[in-house]
This record gives structure tokens, C-alpha cells and sequence, in this order.
């Protein structure tokens, strides 16, 4: 069984690695968020594609950690969450309301 993180509406699915040929972005925002609110990081390694409605990235996470301002722990403007080492990709969150799958709205 593979390991996922969820921060909001962003997944973070354990995989062995990420695909080849793939540009790392320069950009520390992962997602803006349902509300406007970026998911930014700090350490670590992005790498943003459309592979499919709901997979839009691989992340290699190392000492990473995660800001948003809900989500996560801390005082004042940016909440903080720290993600375990290794290589994610990247999944857009969805939840079943009224027997369909809607995006889940952070």
C-alpha cells in the first residue's frame, strides 16, 4: 500500500520515482488554492505536468516543508507542515457528494 499526504486539496502519493524528462519548475507555489491561498514549500523539487484531470505534478520532498494559511501548524500568517522525505506525485483531491466525484474545495 503506498503512503499519501493531504494538504488541502493537494495529495502527495508515495512513489518509487518520477518520470524521466520531466523540467523542474522554478516556482515555489505548488497550487493556488480553492480560495486563492497558495501551497508554497521551501526545500525540495517541483516538477508540474498535466498528466491526466487529476495528477498535474511530481515532487521530490528533502527536509521539505509545507505552508499554507490554514492548513498546518504555527503561529501567525503561513501554517507549516513538514513532509517526509522522497519522491510524490502530485494529485488534486476529490470527494464523492451526492453520489459524484467533485473536487474537494479547500
Amino acid at each position: 500500500m503506498k503512503k499519501a499526504y493531504r494538504h488541502g486539496e493537494i495529495c502527495f502519493l508515495k512513489v518509487d520515482k518520477i518520470p524521466d524528462n520531466l523540467e523542474e519548475a522554478t516556482q515555489k507555489e505548488i497550487l493556488k488554492g480553492s480560495h486563492g491561498n497558495p501551497h508554497t514549500f521551501d526545500k525540495g523539487k517541483l516538477f508540474l505536468t498535466e498528466e491526466s484531470e487529476n495528477v498535474f505534478g511530481y515532487f521530490i520532498g528533502k527536509d521539505t516543508t509545507l505552508f499554507h494559511e490554514t492548513h498546518g501548524k504555527g503561529k501567525g500568517k503561513l501554517k507549516k507542515a513538514k513532509l517526509p522525505d522522497g519522491n510524490y506525485q502530485l494529485r488534486r483531491q476529490v470527494e464523492i457528494i451526492n453520489k459524484e466525484m467533485q473536487p474537494v474545495i479547500d
